[in-house]
């Protein structure tokens, strides 16, 4: 089994609706904790490093960063809803 590393980051709480909104209900005491697992491209570099692919950025949102932070694209769409 090959092994790749990743990062966590603690999400916003700006996201949570949008993303862990299902979940709100069903906490005794909001907000509840959620982690963002972050992981490298297929050329080994995380989201933020120069040299990243386009299309890499754009497929996982950046949720430790407050949608105001956040690059332009479909992400920040959801969270301005």
């Amino acid at each position: 089994m090959e092994e790749f590393p990743v990062v966590l980051k603690q999400a916003d709480l700006r996201w949570y609706r949008e993303f862990f909104g299902q979940a709100i209900p069903f906490c005794w005491r909001p907000p509840f904790p959620a982690l963002q697992m972050v992981w490298l491209d297929a050329e080994g570099r995380f989201l933020r490093r120069s040299g990243t692919d386009e299309h890499y950025r754009q497929s996982q949102p950046q949720l430790w960063l407050k949608p105001t932070q956040h690059p332009e694209g479909a992400w920040v769409t959801l969270a301005t809803r």
